[in-house]
């Protein structure tokens, strides 16, 4: 899979993933990517390519799938051969 970081100053970082995971938080945490803290609905993302959110400012990852809204958590997302994916620090609720 090719997972797309976009950071909060604009720079984006491509990550090509090869992978036996089956759903995507697995894949990104086998790469040291991503990282947070459990919630009741999985991993609640802080961390993406080492640049943590500032909730405090309204900060908050959030993910793509070749461009279109993925409406689950990283922990339920199934991934598959080719797949492109879009993580993106948003500011603002």
């Amino acid at each position: 899979i090719t997972v797309d970081v976009t950071h909060k100053n604009g720079t984006v970082n491509t990550f090509e993933i090869s992978t036996d995971a089956e759903f995507l938080r697995g894949a990104m945490e086998e790469k040291g990517i991503i990282g947070g803290t459990e919630s009741e609905y999985g991993l609640y993302v802080l961390t993406v390519d080492g640049e943590t959110v500032n909730e405090s400012n309204q900060e908050w990852w959030g993910y793509t799938k070749a461009g279109e809204q993925v409406n689950y958590g990283v922990d339920s997302c199934p991934i598959t051969d080719g797949e492109h994916y879009e993580f993106t620090l948003n500011v603002g609720w």
